[in-house]
């Protein structure tokens, strides 16, 4: 095993290696106590046994004639009869020439029964306005005695796609489940967008409708529509505490990877007592922060009644700031991260108004934030023939590409992890930078936050795809993975522009240390940073260190005394290599590129 990884560090840059001994310690923690810590703080999801209030939302537009309307109406009365309305209640909405709610919330099941019989086909398809009918009816209604749903049933597409799918964000962000019904023409990728979850939409084909309800039903009834398969009613400080304290064995295994890591690239001993001292009170204290404090946000935004609206304005964001992110790639001189940001902030500005305008406008509200959108990314990428294709790709990927991910991860979780990771990398590095000598602590905080923000991605992603437990572990790695070569990424851009220590450890073996006020020691000491032999040398024998522009090489008193230096301190030039027994060093004397002249 310990070839492998000799191997491994001769071989590989030091970022990837880095990367590679981050997952592998978050992964083998996540295994060996990540997922016994989640088994043994597993709460058993509890039954709720709340009634039911559900709106009954027909379409009843001219699409509808030919017998549709005639079968649904059969098919929803059988839904009514088969209701304990002792304990339930419902309304009945129906939209087409007119929305109008033809019975509100009642356990009446006469007056139920007539408002169905009394549906005709006629109009259009304002699929929005009855949807906001339905929210009226169940706004009221006591979370803690019932549980509001939507059950809708239509044949055809709103005649406003994005007015629709706003109010339905809207009902969802009010804890109003709904659940569709599709027959006919009904695009049930777009019902799946209002519904949340594809799980929720039902296709039936003529002759179908009544199973169709029933499989509606069964849903509505169902525990799996009330919580996750995963979830008990855990209290907020049990949450933060379960999430922290899984969080804090995750930061214990990338933090001992990576600082064994870095002992073992310069041949010390793996790992001292004080250095493990130190990654457990530090992980403890970075893993219940970051974890307990992304668990926080979520809780306290995701019961916001425009949770479900917050979620779409940071959909927009995130896919603002990707595509900023590709064009900085393509334009040598824009800078990735504040070409990110911007990019950001304008799509959540865009989605903002399209929100805002979309009550007042309708579907001309998309124009508008495509105007906003194509002008701003024009101006920031400073690609302006593509502004309004920028636009229209930001468009497409915010309510397109990210319906998917949100409908099955609450999108103010995916905010709450994103930043809990961010935080949590940014930590780390910031930590480890006190491990790697003159690492600048800035450089190691930007390392760790865009690591822990791109293995939170990953891990989220996952998550989704797969299942609870091997979503968790591959997320882990990634996690791992992405902290630990972002902050060794910028230990190595700045060794390129700056005077750094190289160890020749033989004909074929090197190592990099970087340079700077804080001294290098060398020594048989297990505090030096480079290890020489202890039949040979003191547990101190000298520092090397920046002076100005010069770098210096100072003995030890004792050292120097022992062996007859008369010259303690010593300048060390660079391409001239001091020898020490086995080892040689050499000074590197890099340039920053924002110094080079050109001709």
């Amino acid at each position: 095993m310990i070839n492998i990884f000799n191997v491994l560090r001769d071989k590989l840059n030091k970022p990837l290696l880095f990367g590679i001994y981050g997952g592998l310690g978050c992964l083998l923690v996540a295994i060996l106590l990540g997922e016994i810590f989640l088994d043994l703080t597993k709460l058993p999801p509890s039954v709720r046994t709340s009634n039911q209030a559900i709106a009954v939302l027909m379409d009843t537009s001219s699409s509808m004639s030919g017998g549709k309307l005639d079968e649904a109406k059969s098919a929803a009365l059988s839904f009514v009869q088969r209701r304990d309305l002792s304990k339930d209640q419902l309304s009945v909405v129906h939209f087409g020439d007119t929305i109008n709610i033809d019975a509100p919330l009642t356990g009446d099941r006469r007056q139920l029964d007539t408002a169905i019989s009394n549906l005709s086909e006629a109009g259009g398809t304002p699929m929005a306005e009855g949807i906001e009918a339905s929210i009226s009816v169940l706004k009221n209604v006591s979370k803690q005695d019932f549980i509001p749903s939507i059950l809708l049933f239509t044949d055809g597409q709103p005649n406003s796609p994005a007015q629709a799918l706003l109010m339905a964000q809207t009902a969802r962000g009010q804890k109003i489940n709904i659940i569709a019904v599709a027959t006919g023409d009904a695009d049930v990728n777009y019902l799946t967008s209002i519904t949340g979850d594809p799980k929720r939409v039902f296709y039936a084909n003529s002759g179908q409708f009544d199973q169709a309800f029933q499989k509606a039903e069964s849903l509505i009834y169902s525990q799996q529509l009330l919580e996750s398969k995963d979830s008990g009613d855990y209290s907020l400080i049990y949450s933060l505490l379960r999430t922290g304290g899984w969080t804090a064995l995750l930061t214990l295994g990338i933090s001992t990877a990576v600082i064994i890591g870095q002992n073992h690239y310069l041949r010390r001993r793996l790992l001292t007592w004080k250095e493990a001292g130190i990654i457990l009170i530090g992980s403890a204290i970075a893993g219940f922060s970051a974890g307990g404090g992304g668990q926080l946000l979520f809780s306290t935004i995701n019961v916001l009644p425009n949770s479900t609206l917050i979620g779409g304005i940071f959909n927009w964001g995130v896919a603002g700031g990707i595509l900023a992110g590709i064009f900085s790639f393509m334009r040598p001189n824009l800078k990735p991260l504040p070409t990110i940001l911007q990019g950001a902030i304008l799509a959540m500005v865009a989605a903002t108004a399209f929100m805002v305008l979309m009550t007042q406008i309708g579907d001309a509200a998309i124009a508008v934030s495509a105007i906003i959108l194509g002008i701003g990314m024009g101006y920031i990428t400073r690609l302006k023939a593509f502004g309004w294709f920028s636009g229209i790709l930001v468009l497409v990927l915010g309510y397109r590409l990210f319906a998917p991910f949100t409908m099955a991860l609450p999108t103010m979780e995916i905010l709450g992890r994103l930043l809990g990771w961010t935080l949590l990398g940014a930590v780390i590095g910031v930590g480890i930078s006190f491990f790697i000598p003159n690492l600048r602590s800035g450089r190691a905080l930007f390392g760790g936050s865009l690591g822990g923000s791109l293995g939170a991605i990953g891990f989220l992603a996952a998550a989704l795809l797969l299942a609870d437990q091997p979503g968790r572990l591959l997320g882990a790695s990634i996690i791992g993975f992405g902290i630990g070569m972002m902050i060794f990424w910028e230990e190595e851009r700045q060794l390129q522009s700056n005077s750094h220590l190289l160890v020749h450890w033989n004909a074929t073996e090197t190592s990099k240390i970087l340079l700077g006020k804080e001294p290098i020691w060398l020594g048989s000491s297990a505090d030096a940073q480079i290890p020489l032999s202890k039949s040979k040398y003191a547990p101190l024998t000298a520092k090397i260190f920046k002076q100005e522009h010069q770098v210096m090489i100072e003995f030890h008193p004792d050292y120097a005394q022992q062996t007859g230096i008369k010259v303690a301190q010593q300048e060390l030039l660079p391409g001239k290599r001091r020898t020490f027994a086995e080892i040689s060093l050499e000074i590197v004397d890099e340039v920053p590129a924002n110094d080079l002249s050109s001709n």
